[in-house]
């Protein structure tokens, strides 16, 4: 992709609008904080600056463009980064671009290839009379022909007949075992979903990747069974249904997640359709990831057994977590959702729906229910969980509520309730302060990311650098030097958003943006603090030949009667003082 195509997707493309798709920002003075995606953040350490561009996370470091964020948040090569970020801000992209990325190797279309067309097998042998028993399965569950094709339904014929049929379209048997289609032993192949209703797992943007699959034996031990984890398929990256429901879940400003795909479908027969399936209770940061991409409200419908709604929990927190807004569908019926309509109706499941409790509601009834309050010492038990659960949370107004509702139930009062958990650490530490530079690494260190800091905004401060200083001893420092130096051999101006397109080491990235996001460095040209910064570094390098002089040339009673010797260090003491001359009383307020 050319320079310039993705010079403007980035100049028309808003990175705070672009990353409000994935997480929550506030406006605090001219930037935007958030809470960081890319470390375990609690409270917002992560600066947004729409002047340039820009974000930063002032406790692990990561930094970029927006590009650079998509691309850590989706976890994506650069390339796609940048198509995602034309598709979130509604650039057209010509289809080369689109096609060249969508297939990124040869491998890979094959895989994709052979998926898609068992899809189409699957589903066309659910429509003949050899899928007649199976249709009729469906049809008994509540599932129509409507609902069969949208969510392209299918079923595998015994034996290996899929397999066979694969073959016979061109496809290699390779594949075939690579997409979890095929398992080949000493007797041959046989189709790993043989003799079972197949649901396809598709991925993000829309291609099949993986199936679950039921069996219609009542004596098969294994009722669903899944795709094993191939090149495509990783389970714990994928919602289901994602790629269908994203529509209606950006409309709704809302996701449900729900467990399988039966709970997606039964939801879908009520006409609710912005809901994704984790496919099982344990859910990954990866998946949070995407729910966050999605919407930052989400509502959880997990079972109502003890595993769902422990599962229930655990989810709850991760969203929370990750400074999401959650409810938690209240379920007492005992019955999953496709058993509402079977055994209720559509309406009853639509009402069930409509039953969301807040976070502290569902932790207090999922609590009370565990424990007898008649007995006192689960009394106490049950006030010790709910105290500890209130103390996480961040809203004193919310702690409060929860502390008068415990009170109530319990009949301790808010005093002896606070007893019962240890003293909070102290949340009125003093904010730690920048400490003053003070070493002479400190001091240079500063000087040089002036130097860069002016480089990256001033062709004549890369003029100065060149005639008057010329490298850097930090290797990294000296790389970036460089690659700014290169940059402005094509570029009038650097544009920060722009410069950061261009590098892929993520080490300089964070020291591009460390530098510009920092309030104690100029950010236009100014010929006095650079010229001082200069001399601090030259001063600082002729420091350190002092000392390595001095370590190599230890003896001292040799080094006084080598005449060259001593001919050189007073040269390196004679440039040092001119320096200090030169500089006069330094900007830092040290006297040489």
């Amino acid at each position: 992709m050319h320079e310039s195509l993705i010079q403007e997707i980035r100049s028309k493309a808003d990175i705070v609008q672009i990353i409000q798709n994935y997480l929550p920002l506030i406006k605090k003075g001219k930037n935007f904080v958030g809470v960081c995606p890319f470390h375990d953040d609690h409270d917002p350490s992560m600066s947004v600056s729409q002047d340039k561009q820009i974000f930063k996370c002032f406790v692990c470091g990561a930094g970029g463009n927006v590009f650079n964020f998509v691309k850590d948040f989706e976890q994506i090569p650069f390339p796609q980064a940048i198509l995602k970020v034309a598709h979130l801000a509604n650039i057209v992209v010509e289809d080369q671009y689109i096609e060249r990325q969508n297939v990124s190797d040869a491998k890979h279309k094959h895989l994709y290839d052979v998926l898609a067309e068992y899809v189409r097998y699957a589903h066309y042998i659910l429509n003949t009379t050899d899928g007649q028993g199976a249709r009729d399965y469906l049809m008994k569950r509540g599932l129509d022909e409507t609902i069969i094709d949208k969510f392209e339904l299918g079923f595998n014929l015994d034996q290996d007949q899929a397999t066979r049929f694969l073959l016979a379209k061109g496809h290699s048997l390779e594949n075939c075992v690579k997409a979890n289609l095929t398992r080949t032993n000493e007797y041959g192949n046989k189709d790993v979903f043989a003799k079972r209703i197949v649901f396809p797992i598709h991925s993000s943007e829309g291609r099949p990747i993986a199936f679950t699959a039921r069996t219609l034996d009542p004596n098969e031990s294994s009722k669903y069974i899944n795709s094993t984890e191939t090149e495509l398929y990783v389970k714990g990256q994928v919602l289901y249904n994602y790629h269908r429901a994203l529509r209606a879940i950006k409309q709704k400003k809302e996701m449900i997640v729900v467990e399988g795909v039966m709970d997606v479908i039964a939801l879908d027969r009520v006409g609710i359709e912005n809901v994704v399936a984790t496919l099982g209770t344990a859910c990954t940061k990866e998946q949070i990831r995407l729910m966050q991409s999605a919407s930052h409200n989400v509502t959880i419908c997990y079972d109502s057994d003890e595993a769902g709604q422990s599962a229930s929990l655990r989810l709850a927190r991760l969203l929370l977590a990750a400074r999401m807004n959650i409810q938690i569908i209240r379920n007492n019926t005992g019955l999953d959702l496709d058993e509402i309509i079977e055994k209720q109706s559509k309406t009853s499941l639509q009402a069930l729906m409509e039953q969301k409790l807040s976070y502290l509601d569902f932790f207090f009834e999922y609590s009370l229910r565990r424990l007898d309050l008649a007995n006192f010492n689960q009394r106490k038990e049950f006030a010790k969980l709910i105290m500890h659960e209130s103390n996480q949370l961040k809203d004193r107004f919310d702690q409060a509520l929860m502390v008068d509702r415990l009170a109530q139930a319990t009949q301790f009062t808010p005093d002896q309730l606070r007893l019962l958990v240890q003293a909070q650490t102290s949340n009125t530490s003093q904010v730690a302060q920048r400490p003053l530079l003070k070493s002479k690494l400190e001091l240079t260190t500063w000087a040089e990311k002036e130097i860069l800091g002016q480089m990256l905004f001033s062709q004549q401060a890369v003029l100065d650098f060149r005639q008057e200083l010329g490298f850097f001893a930090d290797a990294g420092y000296q790389k970036l030097a460089l690659t700014i130096i290169n940059y402005y051999r094509s570029h009038e101006e650097c544009v920060i958003a722009d410069f950061i397109s261009t590098l892929e080491d993520a080490s300089m990235i964070e020291l591009v943006t460390q530098i510009v996001d920092s309030e104690i460095y100029f950010r236009a040209y100014s010929s006095e603090a650079l010229h001082d910064a200069i001399l601090r570094v030259k001063i600082n390098n002729l420091d350190r030949q002092l000392e390595l002089f001095k370590q190599k040339y230890s003896d001292e009673l040799a080094f006084q009667t080598n005449m060259e010797r001593i001919q050189e260090y007073q040269s390196l003491l004679k440039q040092k003082r001119e320096l200090v001359q030169l500089r006069g009383v330094d900007k830092y307020g040290k006297q040489h």
